[in-house]
């Protein structure tokens, strides 16, 4: 009964170590974003983008602005495609 209570306790340690590596991993992963502090040209449209948008990454410093998410995902995924 005791090896039983202790291999149970022995996987329950191990779900969550797992689980807190995996939630780092998610942290690391994000981009930096900020709101837009004035009106924009996405970098990937080349569409308007106005003061205040939350679609942003903020890439060497610079706070870029995104018409969609489609844009802030292709940008993110390569930013100097679209950086000249």
């Amino acid at each position: 009964m005791k090896k039983l209570g202790l291999t149970i306790a022995m996987i329950f340690v191990s779900v969550q170590i797992l689980s807190a590596n995996n939630h780092i991993k998610i942290k690391q992963n994000q981009i930096a974003t900020d709101t837009l502090k004035k009106d924009g040209i996405d970098p990937v449209c080349k569409m308007k983008v106005k003061t205040g948008n939350t679609k942003t990454v903020v890439f060497e410093k610079i706070t870029y602005g995104f018409c969609s998410e489609g844009c802030k995902k292709a940008f993110a995924a390569n930013q100097k495609k679209y950086i000249k």
